[in-house]
């Protein structure tokens, strides 16, 4: 895609309007997609209200006014009886995401929609939307706790964010960075602010509220939190945007846009581990938090929690003998973590107070997209469609199975496709992906004791057990867990007494089984029957043992092999444009590769080199195929061949010469 754009500006090449549209990263805006699939149809409303407002910014007694009166209309309770004087735009645009109906929030937007002259339709759906608490709807504090300029920045800061992500020149930027300093030293602002910029130019800035956080670091991704109250400065902001963006545009990212990311962000199930006892640190700060908002402050004294809590959290954690000691040590680690902040005198400061703590999001039904053996095949799988079909009847009944092949067979990728195509929709929530390695234990997958924050072990459930708990509570729902490369570690030891459970004639409570670790009131454990396991196997890794016997039992074992032909010719054609008459010849020396190591007696077809090697990723701009198929051989292929004739260096030579011979 980026050659393709420096072409088209640079050397008068056409663009193809038409591809450009339908990459990942443009495709909800631009894209051929049909008007019912159509998501996020809210952001052109949303934007259009924004743009509005901006001709209240110096007639703001009209908009008080207004806004007065459409509280009454609606009994918007927060606001009757205030005396209310001035306004900030977020919380303008707050009065109808809130904690409220759908209708409400419609029937308010409708208002909204008729003040402000916006001829955009008004959403019927709030996907992807956070909203505040409706004790925290405020983004500025009272006249006298406020400073006189914190409605006036909050204005500023709103013009320039449209400006900037309208226009993208440097001196917005700059002067959006100065003014997002200034407003998040403000009382009443931290992450809340992130939410106000998203809902104004939701394609263009991210909403960093705590769900959307913990999304974001399930990808490993934090912001950095140099600003204010443990939050981060603008320059920090723009970073992270900045780094998203860029992520977006990788085919393999499992979001492409700022709303696409606050959906999975909502949509993405809590990770809580059944039956797992709370944590102290947990429990202190819900209780910091409700200490807080029933008091309307976000200051407090250790004192006053005890006063409040120490007898609650005695009753939870009954075998802790010193449970004030707990509260002092885990108010400590809050501190250490930014969640809140010792001022003097015994005064603690509540720093999420200021978030306008969200609340969540609507519920809205949440449409994932279907998926079967058809789109396997569409996403560039190169076998034919009774074989995927096999395949995945094998697995239906079987419950358990492995992909075994030669490298570069796309094992893993079939995996992950197999399991979409099982649950019938491509739903990434309903499968876990664990890779095995020679430090995997039992304790690791299943169940064993860990350290805790209060220095003691607990005993914690592992990715396995843990979907096996999401199955058992969904029925109704299929759950994958996918295993890369099974035999690196010693299955029948990380399995332990699970290996029986597999079986899928023992799939019921009456075959449950005790784990080897577990507390004095925990149940016996089977598998249920909407849990599948997919494994992959590399059979060409010399250094991995040979998968244990009883485990084999239990697993329906495919053979996975290169796979060329008139199939692979047209998708890569079809997705990089690299003409069928070059793809015939790289073809034709796969093919006379892998012969040679098929007849060669230390190797086998097992060895074989497979497609992937040579399958560009999806939608790459390959401008010079000689040179992209000369650093695949050289960087990827020939390791491997010196690794397969490591006592025949000439041999590997040699075929790596075959391979590059001119195209």
């Amino acid at each position: 895609m980026p050659e393709a754009l420096i072409k088209f500006a640079f050397e008068d090449t056409p663009q193809n309007y038409k591809k450009f549209a339908n990459h990942s990263f443009w495709k909800e805006r631009f894209g051929d997609i049909p008007e019912e699939d159509v998501r996020f149809k809210w952001t052109g409303f949303y934007e259009e209200v924004a743009n509005a407002l901006s001709e209240y910014r110096h007639n703001r007694a009209a908009l008080v006014t207004w806004i007065q009166e459409t509280a009454d209309k609606f009994d918007l309770s927060y606001i009757q009886g205030k005396d209310l004087e001035d306004v900030d735009p977020f919380t303008v645009i707050g009065m109808f995401n809130r904690g409220m109906t759908d209708e409400n929030r419609k029937k308010v937007a409708t208002e909204f929609a008729s003040f402000l002259s916006v001829d955009v339709a008004v959403p019927d759906s709030f996907e992807a939307i956070p909203i505040l608490n409706n004790q925290k709807s405020w983004f500025f504090w009272g006249k006298g706790e406020r400073n006189d300029d914190d409605i006036d920045n909050l204005w500023a800061l709103f013009e320039v964010a449209k400006d900037f992500a309208d226009e993208k020149t440097e001196d917005d930027g700059a002067q959006f960075i100065k003014l997002y300093n200034q407003v998040a030293s403000q009382k009443g602002i931290r992450w809340n602010l992130t939410m106000g910029l998203y809902w104004i130019r939701p394609w263009f800035f991210p909403t960093l509220e705590s769900q959307s956080q913990d999304y974001l670091a399930s990808l490993s991704i934090k912001p950095e939190l140099n600003g204010p109250k443990k939050s981060c400065t603008g320059s920090d902001y723009l970073l992270l945007r900045d780094n998203l963006l860029l992520r977006f545009a990788e085919e393999a990212f499992p979001v492409h846009s700022f709303p696409e990311l606050s959906l999975h962000a909502w949509q993405k199930p809590t990770q809580k581990r059944v039956g797992q006892t709370i944590t102290w640190k947990s429990a202190v700060l819900s209780r910091v938090k409700d200490l807080c908002l029933s008091k309307s402050s976000p200051l407090f004294s250790r004192v006053e929690f005890k006063e409040h809590y120490l007898e609650e959290l005695q009753v939870m954690f009954p075998n802790n003998n010193s449970a004030e000691f707990s509260i002092d040590s885990n108010m400590q680690k809050l501190r250490d973590e930014g969640e809140i902040e010792f001022i003097s005198g015994g005064q603690y400061q509540w720093l999420g107070f200021d978030d306008g703590d969200v609340e969540g999001v609507p519920e809205v039904e949440i449409k994932a997209e279907d998926y079967g053996i058809e789109n396997i095949i569409k996403d560039g799988c190169f076998l034919p469609q009774t074989t995927l079909e096999s395949m995945l009847s094998r697995l239906k009944n079987k419950k358990n199975l492995i992909l075994q092949g030669p490298p570069g067979t796309g094992k893993t990728w079939l995996g992950k496709r197999l399991a979409y195509a099982l649950i019938g929709q491509k739903q990434p929530a309903y499968i876990k992906a664990v890779q095995f390695h020679p430090n995997l234990s039992y304790e690791d997958f299943i169940k064993g004791w860990r350290p805790n924050g209060d220095g003691r072990l607990s005993l914690c459930e592992g990715p396995f057990l843990e979907t096996v708990r999401q199955a058992q509570q969904n029925p109704k729902n299929k759950y994958v867990v996918v295993i890369e490369e099974i035999n690196r570690g010693n299955p029948a030891q990380i399995f332990g007494e699970m290996l029986t459970l597999l079986e899928a004639d023992k799939r019921t409570p009456s075959e449950a089984l005790e784990l080897s670790y577990r507390q004095e009131d925990d149940e016996p454990v089977y598998i249920p029957e909407n849990l599948y396991v997919i494994g992959t196997m590399n059979v060409a890794d010399r250094s991995l043992a040979l998968v244990d016997l009883a485990l084999r039992r239990r697993f329906a074992f495919i053979n996975l092999q290169p796979v060329f032909g008139k199939a692979w010719r047209d998708w890569v054609n079809s997705k990089t444009e690299i003409d069928i008459k070059h793809l015939e010849a790289i073809e034709n020396r796969m093919l006379e590769l892998n012969a040679a190591i098929e007849n060669d007696d230390r190797l086998g077809v097992q060895f074989q080199v497979g497609h992937s090697y040579v399958t560009p990723a999806f939608d790459s701009e390959i401008t010079d195929v000689g040179n992209w198929f000369k650093q695949v051989v050289e960087t990827e292929i020939y390791p491997l061949l010196e690794e397969y004739w490591f006592d025949d260096p000439k041999k590997a030579v040699q075929q790596k010469d075959a391979l590059l011979k001119p195209l």
